[in-house]
């Protein structure tokens, strides 16, 4: 279907004849600082940090992680992120990117974007979150404790809920299994009663998770020059390596990264765990009909939540790096990998930059607070992705291609409570998915996720073109002349494009991040090909009822 050169802004008589009905139902009440902590979640520093350190670095001993930061974070910004900050400032509603590209590229293109997208959500992320959190991050917290304090009660606790236990006749990981529910479906009952108690509750979790990573960042900043000492203190009540003991033992091992000089192409390798981080920051976006003075307020939240975010993940590259050689850094994480009982590190504890600036104290009250910070970043996902998939329901009940039901808003809660409830479902299917088929952790979503966002780019390349008046509408900046979000578009394409090239090309970056493993190359080909088998059917049927949906994809769906 040929887009038109422009989308009017239609009555609401007449949307009422297009679409299901003329308004989602749906209230304006998120706030700047609240869509800036969802994105702020979305790129997840903490966690996002910790394999930055640990792998990149082993992986490209020559790169520059503060350079790759640096390049990565502006790259984001102003390519892919500013595009969908002109799209929400120009088109503020649920769905986000399905409604910019099925408006402005094809409808086909817009519903298999955000098909693979919400399916990856429903059936992976929501349960995945859960479950990454209680079998990595509290398991990390809880070792973390025992290790710096020398109680041996923390890592018992950790034992007891990574451990199989029977009941019932079945013997799995029941605790696992038990608060990874309890985390489903909490945040899925505290998203249904909407109004801002959700809202509030993100600010009460990333004021806590915020001071976490605060008091990371100030340990080693004050107390960093103590971090060799502290680690041999580590090393002698757990029988491992001392801090001068582990670049020998690491080149002992097989470790030839040692010594190298500046590359700049082992600095843009690394950038795949940089974009792992601020690529990630267009959750709002989604959300775009329930954001107040969306065209201001997308655009500070996404492109100013990368730079924000990028210059948190470069101060902390910054002590870090200040206080141990990349040697030493790059050393440490091949151990980890390859040789983690050398390191005397109890139930695969990942020495990440939170373990050693715990290393820095012996307070409780703060080893607490770090592991609990740490585990909050590693669970947000779950809300966020409910809150994403959900809306995309919504949009696509409106545009017809779902049942009408999915998308109901109940007036009580404004709130989309069946399609939260179908997250809530899918994600425990995950959960016990992920319990007892340890293969299904393996799944790699980022080439889905890639492409996608080369898509959205692509899409902000013409759509000053195909949709003038209401790319118009929302300031139509130019630069040289030319739209900017059609620079920042192409800039993206490229970028993207590159990124995905290194995702598959390199056998590094492939084997660590698991973009080609069969399982998650099957699973990405079965939901492309289950969305277009879907979208045919869609059509078919509204045209049997008499509705042609190629008029639905000419207007703006409602707010």
């Amino acid at each position: 279907m040929a887009a038109p050169s422009h989308l009017p802004a239609s009555s609401s008589d007449r949307q009422a004849g297009v679409f299901v009905r003329n308004a989602t139902g749906l209230i304006r009440e998120v706030s700047f600082f609240d869509a800036f902590v969802m994105n702020t979640f979305g790129m997840n520093v903490a966690v996002g940090g910790v394999f930055l350190y640990l792998q990149a670095q082993t992986a490209f001993p020559g790169g520059n992680i503060l350079l790759a930061v640096i390049v990565g974070t502006l790259l984001m910004a102003f390519t892919l992120l500013r595009v969908y900050a002109e799209f929400s400032a120009a088109m503020p509603r649920s769905g986000g990117d399905y409604v910019f590209v099925s408006r402005t590229l094809h409808p086909i293109a817009g519903f298999l974007l955000s098909w693979s997208q919400g399916l990856w959500m429903i059936f992976f992320w929501i349960g995945f979150n859960a479950y990454f959190a209680l079998t990595f991050a509290v398991p990390a917290a809880l070792a973390t404790l025992t290790t710096v304090t020398g109680q041996q009660v923390w890592l018992d606790m950790s034992n007891a809920l990574l451990g199989r236990h029977e009941l019932f006749g079945i013997t799995t990981q029941w605790w696992v299994l038990g608060l990874g529910t309890l985390i489903t479906v909490g945040f899925g009952v505290l998203i249904v009663v909407g109004g801002q108690r959700y809202w509030r509750w993100q600010k009460v979790l990333f004021a806590v998770a915020g001071l976490s990573l605060l008091v990371s960042f100030a340990l080693l900043l004050f107390n960093g020059g103590g971090l060799a000492s502290g680690w041999d203190d580590f090393a002698a009540r757990n029988h491992g390596l001392t801090f001068d003991q582990i670049i020998p033992a690491a080149e002992q091992a097989g470790y030839t990264g040692n010594g190298a000089g500046f590359s700049l192409t082992d600095t843009v390798l690394m950038l795949p765990w940089v974009f792992f981080v601020v690529g990630y920051a267009q959750g709002s976006a989604q959300i775009g009909g329930e954001i107040k003075r969306a065209s201001k307020t997308q655009y500070r939240a996404m492109v100013g939540g990368v730079l924000i975010n990028g210059l948190v993940l470069a101060l902390l590259t910054v002590v870090l790096t200040g206080h141990v050689s990349t040697d030493w850094l790059g050393s440490l994480g091949y151990l980890a990998g390859a040789a983690p009982d050398k390191l005397g590190l109890p139930a695969g504890l990942p020495p990440g930059f939170n373990f050693l600036a715990a290393l820095l104290t012996h307070n409780v009250f703060l080893l607490l607070l770090i592991g609990l910070g740490f585990v909050i970043w590693a669970v947000m996902g779950t809300p966020l992705s409910t809150m994403q998939a959900t809306r995309y329901m919504l949009a696509w009940s409106l545009d017809r291609t779902v049942p009408q039901r999915l998308g109901d808003v109940s007036e009580r809660f404004h709130t989309p409570v069946k399609a939260i409830a179908l997250c809530v479902v899918t994600g425990e299917i995950a959960l016990v998915a992920l319990v007892n088929w340890s293969s299904a952790s393996l799944l790699g979503a980022l080439l889905a996720q890639i492409l996608a966002f080369i898509v959205v780019s692509l899409a902000g390349v013409v759509f000053p073109y195909r949709l003038r008046d209401v790319w118009e509408s929302a300031g139509g900046r130019r630069f040289l002349g030319v739209p900017v979000v059609a620079l920042s578009g192409a800039g993206g394409v490229i970028a993207l494009g590159g990124l995905m090239i290194m995702f598959i090309a390199n056998d590094s970056i492939n084997s660590l991040f698991a973009v080609t493993r069969a399982l998650s190359l099957w699973f990405m080909i079965g939901v492309v090909a289950t969305g277009a088998v879907w979208y045919v059917a869609a059509r078919l049927v509204n045209r049997s009822r008499g509705v042609d949906l190629g008029l639905v994809f000419r207007e703006i769906p409602p707010e």
